[in-house]
C-alpha cells in the first residue's frame, strides 16, 4: 500500500524521468535546437582562454576580382601567391579552394606548391555517377595534389536548427583517410604532419567513389563571436606587396573566397543568413580553436540519457506532496543545474551534454508536484476559511479591528504602540474617541470609515495623514480600511508608517533636479522652469531672459590646483550668482563650469545687462583657499531674450549658449547678446564645412606649384605645392578662405593626404615625362603631425610612384613644430632617415626655442614674408632677415625667403647670402601645365 502511494505521489516525475531519457536516446527537432540555442549562449562564458590569433585571412574579394579577372583565376595567378606568402615567411598555408580539374598555369602552380613546401589542398565530397547515389572525393588534379604538403577535407555538419558549429576531424568516401583542413594545416605549422602524400602517392591521382561519406572525431566549434574574428587581407594587396612582410611572418594564412557570389557561405549561429560566414573563415575559426584547445565533442546518445537519468532521480526521490512549500520553491531553482553541469563539461572536459531534455522533465515533474501541492493546500484551505476573514494583511502595519457599531475588538502590537494604549483598555471603546485624541484629519478618517461599511467595499486613500502618539512623536499613516463580512461584521483599520518612505521620495525629487555639488537646480528643473516662464508670456507681455554664465580658463584650475579647489571654487561661484539676482530668478548649473540664469517677469533689456555686469564683478573678486592662496576668476555670459529671439526652451538655452561661445572667442570675460548674426555665421560655417567634404569626395581641389629660385644663380631649385579650390558656381578659392574651417573640422587630415597623393603624382608624371627632377615641398598640417601614420603614407606614396625621396620635401610652421616638441621631434627623426628634406615654414612668426630647433633634423629654415616685406623701410625687419641667415647658415640649414616682389629686396637678399627666394618677383603660383615648362628652362 505504501508503494503504490509512493508511486502515486511521483507518477509525474516518474512519467518526466522516462520521457527525458527516451528524449537523450532519440533526437527531437525542438528539444535539439533548444540544446544549440543553449551551447550558443554557455559556450562563450566558459571558454578556455586563449592565446593571441596568429592567422590571417587572404580574401579573394570583390576588388581582387575587379582587378585580376573573373573567377576561376589562372592557377598562375595561385602560383604567384603561394610564392609571396611565402616569401614573406608564413608557417603554412590553408586553401578553402577546390581544384578539381587541369587548369591553365597548374604546372607554375605545383612548381609553387612544391617550393613552399607548406601549403594544404582541400578535398571536399561531392556526387559521384550520375546513374546512382554514390558520393566522390573531390580532390585537387594529380600535379597539385603531388605538390601540396597536406591534403584537408573541408566537409561541415548542418545541426538541426540549419547553422553550422561543427567539423570533423577525418571524413572520407568509405573510410575517412582526410584530416579537417584546420587539423592539417596546425599538423603541418606545428611541423607534427606525418601524412601519406609524397610525389607517387596513390591517393592523390584519383579521387574515390562509395555509396557513404564517413566522419569521425566531431570538432563542434566555439560560438563565433567578434572578439574571435579574425583579421582579414585583400589577395590583391598581397598579390601587389601593398603589406608589410611582418604582418606574415610566422604566421598561418587561409586563402578562399569571400566575393559575394562567388560562396555559399556559411550560415553560423552569429551570422545573418543573407550574409553568411565565408568557408575560408570558418576554417580559420576551426585552426584558432585547434590551436588554443577549443573545440569540443557532444555526449553520445547513452551519455546523455544516463545523465539525464542521474539529474532527475534526486527530485523524484525528495519532493513528494508532503514536501514543505519553502523548501519546494527554493527546489524551483533546480532546472538551473543541468545547464551548470554543461557549463562545467564544457569547461573542464571538453564535452558537450545537452541540458533540455533534463530541464524540461524538472519542469513537467515540478508541475505535477505543484499541482499535487494546491490540492491538498486545497484542502486545509477549506477547513480554515471561516476563521481567517479577517486575518491581518500585515504583521509589520498598526491594525485595528472594528465591529459592526465601529467599537475595537482588536489592537494588534503595532498599534498599541501608536496609540499608546493596549487592547485591554480599548476593548468595547470607540474608534472616534480614539481617532480625536491621537489625529488631526480625525474627521477624513470616519467619513471614509462610514463609506467603507455602507458601501461594503475596501478603501486606500492616496493622501497620508499626521498621527500623535501620546509622548509626542509624530509620524505619517496611510490608512487600508477593509470590510468583514460586507461590513456586517465591521471592518479592519490598518494604519502603514509612510513616514520614512515620504522623507525618502522628498529627497529623491530634491536630488534628481538639484545639483549634488551647489545644491542648485539642475538641467531637468531648469528647463521645466523655462518652459512655464515662456508658456506665461504668450498670456502676460513680459520678457524671459537666459544668462549663460561660463568660467574662463577653468580647466587650468583643475589641473593646476587639484579638483577640490575647482569643487570649491564652484560652490563659491554659485553663492555669488544667487546673492547677484532677485530671490524669483533661478540660477541653475548647467554642468561642469557652466551656470544658467532664469530671469523672468522683466520689460527692459538695461536690467538683463545690469544683472549680468553685477555677475561678471562678483565674479572678478578673488577667491581664497584653505591654505590662504588665492585666485581671480572671470567670466563669459551669453544671453538670449524670450519670446523674441524664440519661444521654445532648447532654441533659447542654444542662443545663450552660441553668445556665450562668441563672446569667449572675443577674449571673454564679456556680455554678449544673441543676434541673429551669429546663427547666420553658424549656417554659413556648417555650408562651408559640408561643401569641403564634398569637394574632398568630388575631386574639386587643385594643387599650384609656385617656383623657388637659388638667387646666386638664378636657376629653378624647386616648387612649393599650393592647394586651391575650385568651388562649382564660386570659381577658384584660396586656401585662407577654407584652411581654417578644415583645421576646426577635422577635414584638414584628409585634405593633407589628398596634397601629399597630388605633388608626388605630379613628381612622377614630370620624371616620366623625361623632364629634369626638380624637388616639391608640401605643406604640413598640426594634425597630420598628431600621430605617425604620416610616416608609411608618405613611403607608400614614393614606393608606389618609384621616387626618390630627395624629391620631396615637408614644410610645417614654427608654432606646429613647437605645440609638442618632443613627439614632433622624434616624427621628424623618421621623416629624416627616409631622406625626405624638412623645411620650417614661416620662421620668426612663432615662439620658437632653440633648443628644441636644434634637436630637430631640419633642412630649410623659410623666412616669413612679413619681414621680407619691410626690409628696404623698416630696419628692425631687415635685422631679423639678417639674424636669421646667420643662424640658419650657422646650423647648416638652407635659407628661403617668402614673398620676394621688388628688386630692392632681392639685392638685399643676395647681399647677405640668402640661398633661395620666393615670391611675385619671380612668378606666380602656376598650374601644373605651366610649371612643368621652368624645369626645361632651367634646364637650358
Amino acid at each position: 500500500m505504501q508503494i503504490k502511494q509512493w508511486l502515486f505521489e511521483r507518477l509525474g516525475w516518474l512519467i518526466a524521468v522516462i520521457l527525458a531519457s527516451l528524449a537523450g536516446l532519440v533526437h527531437v527537432g525542438p528539444l535539439q535546437r533548444i540544446d544549440l540555442l543553449l551551447y550558443d549562449t554557455i559556450e562563450p562564458l566558459v571558454r578556455l582562454a586563449g592565446s593571441p590569433g596568429q592567422t590571417l585571412i587572404v580574401a579573394i574579394d570583390e576588388a581582387s576580382l575587379v582587378t585580376l579577372g573573373r573567377w576561376p583565376w589562372s592557377r598562375e595567378i595561385h602560383a604567384r601567391l603561394v610564392d609571396r606568402l611565402t616569401d614573406d615567411g608564413v608557417k603554412a598555408i590553408g586553401f578553402a579552394v577546390l581544384f578539381p580539374e587541369p587548369a591553365p598555369g597548374d604546372p607554375q602552380l605545383a612548381s609553387a606548391l612544391s617550393r613552399s613546401g607548406r601549403v594544404v589542398l582541400a578535398v571536399a565530397p561531392g556526387l559521384g555517377s550520375p546513374d546512382q547515389p554514390r558520393i566522390r572525393e573531390i580532390i585537387p588534379v594529380q600535379p597539385l595534389a603531388a605538390g601540396a604538403a597536406a591534403i584537408g577535407h573541408v566537409d561541415v555538419e548542418l545541426d538541426a536548427d540549419a547553422l553550422v558549429r561543427r567539423t570533423y576531424r577525418h571524413a572520407g568516401a568509405a573510410t575517412a583517410q582526410w584530416s579537417a583542413l584546420s587539423l592539417a594545416v596546425l599538423e603541418l605549422s606545428d611541423g607534427r604532419w606525418h601524412g601519406p602524400l609524397g610525389q607517387d602517392s596513390a591517393a592523390v591521382t584519383a579521387s574515390r567513389e562509395a555509396s557513404y561519406w564517413v566522419r569521425s572525431g566531431e570538432l563542434l566549434l566555439p560560438y563565433p563571436d567578434a572578439e574571435s574574428a579574425l583579421p582579414v587581407v585583400s589577395a590583391l594587396d598581397v598579390l601587389n606587396g601593398r603589406l608589410p612582410t611582418t604582418l606574415f611572418r610566422d604566421k598561418t594564412v587561409f586563402v578562399g573566397p569571400t566575393a559575394t557570389g562567388l560562396t555559399a557561405g556559411l550560415v553560423t549561429p552569429n551570422a545573418d543568413r543573407t550574409s553568411p560566414m565565408p568557408a575560408v573563415e570558418f576554417h580559420a575559426r576551426a585552426y584558432e580553436a585547434l590551436r588554443n584547445g577549443q573545440v569540443y565533442r557532444s555526449a553520445d546518445e547513452s551519455m546523455v540519457s544516463l545523465l539525464t537519468l542521474l539529474l532527475l532521480i534526486p527530485p523524484t526521490i525528495v519532493l513528494s506532496p508532503r514536501f514543505r512549500l519553502r523548501r519546494a520553491l527554493f527546489a524551483s531553482a533546480y532546472p538551473i543545474l543541468p545547464l551548470v553541469v554543461s557549463a562545467l563539461g564544457l569547461h573542464l572536459t571538453g564535452w558537450w551534454f545537452p541540458p533540455t531534455a533534463s530541464a524540461a522533465g524538472f519542469l513537467f515533474g515540478y508541475l505535477w508536484w505543484f499541482v499535487q501541492l494546491l490540492r491538498r493546500t486545497r484542502r486545509r484551505l477549506n477547513v480554515t476559511r471561516r476563521n481567517s476573514d479577517a486575518t491581518l494583511r500585515s504583521i509589520a502595519d498598526a491594525v485595528i479591528t472594528l465591529d459592526g457599531q465601529t467599537r475595537v475588538v482588536l489592537l494588534n502590537p503595532v498599534a498599541e504602540q501608536l496609540t499608546g494604549i493596549t487592547l485591554t483598555q480599548a476593548n468595547g471603546q470607540g474608534i472616534d474617541a480614539l481617532l480625536d485624541r491621537c489625529c488631526p484629519e480625525s474627521s477624513e478618517i470616519k467619513k471614509l470609515l462610514k463609506i467603507c461599511l455602507d458601501e461594503q467595499k475596501t478603501l486606500r486613500p492616496p493622501e497620508s495623514f499626521t498621527w500623535a502618539r501620546p509622548d509626542g512623536r509624530r509620524y505619517d499613516l496611510r490608512a487600508t480600511l477593509t470590510p468583514i463580512d460586507g461590513g456586517r461584521n465591521g471592518a479592519v483599520l490598518a494604519l502603514s508608517d509612510v513616514t520614512d518612505a515620504l522623507a525618502l521620495t522628498s529627497r529623491l525629487v530634491h536630488d534628481a533636479t538639484h545639483d549634488p555639488l551647489t545644491g542648485l537646480p539642475n538641467r531637468t528643473l531648469l528647463l521645466d522652469r523655462l518652459r512655464q516662464s515662456l508658456a506665461s508670456t504668450r498670456r502676460k507681455e513680459h520678457l524671459v531672459a537666459l544668462l549663460f554664465v561660463d568660467l574662463d580658463r577653468f580647466k587650468r584650475i583643475n589641473d593646476s590646483l587639484g579638483h577640490e579647489w575647482g569643487d570649491r571654487v564652484l560652490k563659491i561661484v554659485a553663492e555669488r550668482l544667487v546673492a547677484a539676482v532677485r530671490a524669483d530668478d533661478t540660477v541653475a548649473r548647467w554642468g561642469g563650469d557652466e551656470f544658467i540664469v532664469l530671469m523672468d517677469d522683466f520689460t527692459d533689456r538695461g536690467a538683463v545687462a545690469s544683472v549680468a555686469s553685477k555677475i561678471l564683478d562678483l565674479l572678478d573678486r578673488e577667491v581664497v583657499g584653505k591654505d590662504g592662496n588665492s585666485l581671480l576668476l572671470s567670466g563669459s555670459i551669453g544671453i538670449s531674450i524670450g519670446p523674441q529671439d524664440s519661444d521654445d526652451a532648447d532654441t533659447l538655452l542654444s542662443m545663450a549658449d552660441e553668445a556665450m561661445y562668441r563672446g569667449k572667442q572675443e577674449g571673454g570675460a564679456s556680455i554678449t547678446f544673441y543676434s541673429s548674426a551669429m546663427n547666420t555665421w553658424s549656417r554659413d560655417r556648417l555650408s562651408l564645412e559640408n561643401a569641403l567634404r564634398q569637394a574632398l569626395a568630388n575631386n574639386e581641389f587643385e594643387l599650384f606649384y609656385q617656383p623657388q629660385i637659388e638667387i646666386g644663380t638664378g636657376h629653378l631649385v624647386g616648387f612649393e605645392s599650393l592647394i586651391r579650390w575650385r568651388r562649382p558656381g564660386v570659381g577658384l578659392v584660396a586656401p585662407n578662405h577654407f584652411i581654417p574651417a578644415a583645421e576646426e573640422s577635422g577635414l584638414i587630415r584628409g585634405i593633407g593626404e589628398w596634397v601629399l597623393g597630388e605633388a608626388i603624382s605630379q613628381l612622377a608624371h614630370w620624371q616620366n615625362a623625361g623632364l629634369p627632377p626638380v624637388p616639391v615641398s608640401v605643406n604640413i598640417s598640426a594634425r597630420q603631425c598628431a600621430d605617425t601614420s604620416i610616416i608609411q603614407l608618405m613611403r607608400s606614396a614614393l614606393d608606389g610612384k618609384r621616387l626618390s625621396p630627395k624629391l620631396l620635401k615637408i614644410e610645417l610652421t614654427e608654432s606646429t613644430a613647437m605645440y609638442n616638441p618632443d613627439f614632433v621631434a622624434t616624427l621628424l627623426g623618421s621623416v629624416g632617415e627616409l631622406g625626405i628634406g624638412i623645411a620650417v615654414d614661416d620662421f620668426g612668426t612663432g615662439y620658437s626655442s632653440l633648443s628644441y630647433l636644434k634637436r630637430f633634423p631640419i633642412s630649410e629654415l623659410k623666412i616669413d614674408k612679413s619681414f621680407v616685406s619691410g626690409i628696404a623701410a623698416n630696419t628692425n625687419d631687415a635685422a631679423i632677415v639678417r639674424g636669421t641667415i646667420a643662424l640658419a647658415h650657422g646650423l647648416g640649414m638652407t635659407v628661403v625667403a617668402e614673398g620676394v616682389e621688388t628688386q630692392t629686396q632681392l639685392t638685399f637678399l643676395a647681399g647677405h647670402h640668402c640661398d633661395i627666394g620666393q615670391g611675385y618677383f619671380f612668378a606666380r603660383p602656376l598650374s601644373a601645365d605651366e610649371a612643368r615648362r621652368l624645369p626645361t628652362k632651367a634646364a637650358d
